[in-house]
């Protein structure tokens, strides 16, 4: 649910800095892109006119971890068709990645299976906070500076969580 309280955020940070505080255009934004760092930066090179080719380029090198993310996820998605493979590559951020590798199902099938949830709800979540993110930032006066803090305040919170599941299974 963080990627709500994260997506609500790149909204209103997108509908703000791009200067566009249309809905349907955060809309679009969220759901072609499902990256927080990008969503956050993206609101400034459009207020600036960035080229089309250089955002194209620095969305490439920001999003590059995600495709390192899933080679080291490959074995454990084989045998997954490629439509839902697809789904789950594109879905693919560091929150879920974190989540997916400190998955224990040992079985394969409920491992594709919690995957493909979560993915699902991820991706939703992201798009419905984005959305409410920018109408409520149309229509409240929500400062967008310093905002952008939620998108390492979830990363945070996760990590602490798993630090706390080792310190536990060290102790056993």
């Amino acid at each position: 649910m963080g990627y709500g309280t994260m997506g609500f955020a790149a909204g209103v940070v997108i509908a703000a800095r791009s200067g566009s505080e249309h809905p349907v255009v955060v809309s679009a934004l969220s759901a072609l892109s499902f990256s927080g760092t990008l969503q956050f930066v993206i609101g400034d090179w459009l207020r600036d006119g960035l080229s089309m080719s250089l955002i194209a380029l620095m969305t490439l090198a920001i999003s590059f971890r995600y495709a390192l993310y899933g080679f080291s996820l490959i074995e454990r998605w084989r045998g997954v068709g490629l439509l839902k493979k697809l789904f789950l590559i594109g879905g693919l951020a560091d929150e879920n990645y974190a989540l997916e590798t400190s998955c224990r199902l040992g079985d394969r099938r409920d491992f594709v299976l919690y995957c493909l949830v979560l993915t699902s709800l991820d991706l939703f979540y992201w798009f419905a906070g984005c959305v409410a993110g920018a109408v409520a930032g149309e229509s409240l006066p929500i400062p967008d500076r310093g905002i952008e803090f939620v998108m390492a305040a979830l990363f945070l919170t996760i990590l602490t969580d798993q630090v706390r599941d080792l310190a536990k299974g060290a102790r056993r």
